[in-house]
């Protein structure tokens, strides 16, 4: 997830961390990990701070579509919290979560060939009355107040503004990017193109994120499971000991069922 990286000429040690995969909380963890999915969470984040020396130099390479407001607010907060110098590079897309990280650099960086997207913030509901939608829409207002923050600060643009970009679903290339203040410079560029050159000019995530219900259900089913693994493991010996006794050509009926094919089993809602 980081690594340290020693400049030859410069002699300086940068800590540089990636941001490229799905920006997720603690809650949505366990079931990014059962099925072996990459993700970036605040946790993460914070051991690669913590690695760093005194004021080292920190880079943030990212491409991702976004995830969860509420692990980017927390991994925005870390980095700007962060008493040495932050350098941003957006290498692929910075979407909707994953532009709200993107804002905490010093220097944003960002490749020509790559995008920013900003929206408001989504939510997802399985079922809802009016009261609760009324509610729902007021949450949302606010989680889009705290996104807007970040950009307001980053590029000096004005509440109303960034409302309509993140209302239209903006991408922006780099030179929009740029001119609009939400990078500072183009990579690879001969002549750096800074914004000084710019003429006058909740989960949010274009991937979709597994739900809460799902979440949910997961860390039900993974209960299940390990209390059925321990239930498993209980009468192991005594299989183990039938089978002695029991002629070979019956230990393939005899066999269990593997541990990864009981856990789809109980996924997949299997009852044989």
């Amino acid at each position: 997830m980081w690594q340290q990286i020693r400049h030859r000429k410069e002699k300086i040690l940068t800590v540089q961390i990636d941001v490229k995969n799905d920006i997720i909380g603690a809650d949505s963890e366990p079931m990014y990990q059962f099925f072996g999915m990459n993700y970036v969470a605040p946790e993460q984040i914070q051991n690669a701070l913590a690695s760093a020396k005194v004021k080292e130099d920190i880079e943030i390479d990212i491409d991702s579509n976004g995830g969860e407001v509420s692990a980017a607010s927390q991994i925005y907060s870390m980095l700007k919290a962060y008493p040495g110098q932050v350098n941003v590079f957006i290498q692929g897309i910075a979407a909707s979560a994953a532009s709200i990280i993107a804002m905490a650099g010093d220097k944003i960086s960002i490749s020509p060939t790559a995008q920013i997207m900003i929206h408001k913030c989504l939510a997802a509901t399985d079922s809802a009355n009016a009261d609760e939608l009324r509610q729902m829409a007021a949450q949302n207002d606010s989680v889009d107040i705290g996104i807007a923050n970040a950009y307001m600060l980053k590029t000096g643009m004005s509440q109303s503004d960034l409302f309509q970009l993140m209302s239209n679903q903006t991408f922006m290339d780099a030179k929009t990017a740029i001119d609009k203040g939400f990078a500072d410079e183009m990579a690879f560029t001969s002549k750096t193109q800074t914004a000084s050159d710019k003429a006058p000019v909740f989960a949010n995530s274009i991937a979709k994120l597994p739900s809460r219900e799902t979440i949910d259900k997961f860390n039900l089913l993974m209960g299940k499971a390990k209390a059925f693994d321990k239930i498993s493991k209980a009468q192991i010996p005594l299989e183990e000991d039938s089978e002695e006794v029991a002629p070979k050509e019956n230990k393939k009926t005899n066999s269990q069922p593997s541990l990864r094919q009981r856990k789809l089993a109980i996924l997949l809602g299997d009852k044989k």
